[in-house]
């Protein structure tokens, strides 16, 4: 007998036959039948409701071969519970061992369904024509494809490990090329903030000296044609009054009054050119950031580059 049918032999004599699991504080009738002690009392309680079930006051039938045994003459069986807790701890046999549907030992291999199964299953129809080995014969040539499978995992494994490590390694290059091109845009477009902010302090410079020259020159040529006015305004009364005289009055200080309007000269300034010089480029265009780009540093580096560092492509 071999260690796997011990076992299952084992297994049975340590088997309550009520709960089909390994007894639990066994106990054994009158007629030597052995059961959990929980299980014959909940058979015993059941047997109370059934008509005729009670032959004798006190007296039940055994589940096993119905002879009527006296409830009081339950006896523990210590042998059985050390035999039940040896059955449990048993690491050579496991009810994943039995075939389910025949309760057997599961000791050959189906190569077309890849299970194992008894020798009864073998004869069933479902099995009959498969090609059917040992157990012990399967294991050793599925060790074989287990180890190949496992030796193709590992090596597997390592390239993945391999890929990730020069992933993580990329990645981290990666992050820095990030991190150093951030750092570039920041200090490239604080550059770009004070050029533009020179920009414009040299063109407000630039238009507050326009505004100066040109209004000056057109404040004066108005003050000019003011006094000219005020001039004629003079003249013209003089000359509406002396009409209004009588002839002689009219005629008397003639030749004064023709001597001023004669030597009355009437003068009109130049238009002065009211078109600003100072031209004003919005920030940002083109035009206006192009004039920093061949911009150098003394030892030769390019301050910015607008097509390379930010290209504005919606100018």
């Amino acid at each position: 007998m071999d260690a796997l049918e011990l076992a299952r032999k084992l297994q049975e004599e340590a088997t309550c036959s009520i709960c089909l699991d390994y007894f639990t504080d066994p106990v054994m009738t009158s007629c030597g039948h052995n059961f959990c002690r929980e299980c014959i009392r909940l058979a015993w309680e059941k047997a109370k409701g059934r008509k005729g079930g009670r032959k004798r006051k006190g007296s039940f039938p055994c589940p096993e071969c119905r002879e009527l045994s006296p409830q009081r003459n339950l006896r523990p069986n210590r042998l059985l519970t050390k035999v039940a807790e040896m059955a449990r701890q048993h690491p050579g046999f496991q009810s994943r061992d039995l075939c389910t549907e025949h309760q057997e030992l599961l000791k050959l291999f189906c190569e077309d369904d890849q299970i194992p199964i008894c020798v009864v299953c073998k004869e069933a129809r479902e099995h009959r024509t498969h090609r059917v080995v040992p157990v012990e014969e399967a294991v050793q040539e599925y060790k074989l494809k287990l180890q190949a499978d496992m030796g193709h995992l590992r090596e597997e494994m390592m390239k993945t490990g391999r890929l990730q490590a020069r992933e993580r390694q990329t990645l981290a290059e990666w992050q820095e090329k990030v991190k150093e091109q951030r750092r570039r845009i920041l200090v490239e477009f604080e550059k770009v903030g004070l050029f533009l902010l020179e920009e414009e302090q040299r063109l407000l410079q630039a238009l507050k000296t326009e505004d100066e020259e040109v209004g000056a020159r057109l404040r004066e040529s108005s003050a000019a044609l003011e006094r000219q006015g005020h001039s004629l305004e003079m003249l013209l009364l003089q000359l509406e009054d002396k009409n209004q005289h009588s002839p002689l009055q009219m005629l008397q200080d003639m030749k004064e009054l023709l001597s001023r309007r004669n030597s009355l000269s009437v003068q009109y300034p130049e238009a002065t050119p009211t078109v600003l010089r100072t031209v004003c480029r919005v920030p940002g265009q083109i035009e206006v950031l192009k004039s920093f780009q061949g911009k150098q540093e003394p030892g030769g580096t390019v301050l910015y580059d607008i097509h390379t560092l930010c290209p504005f492509s919606s100018y």
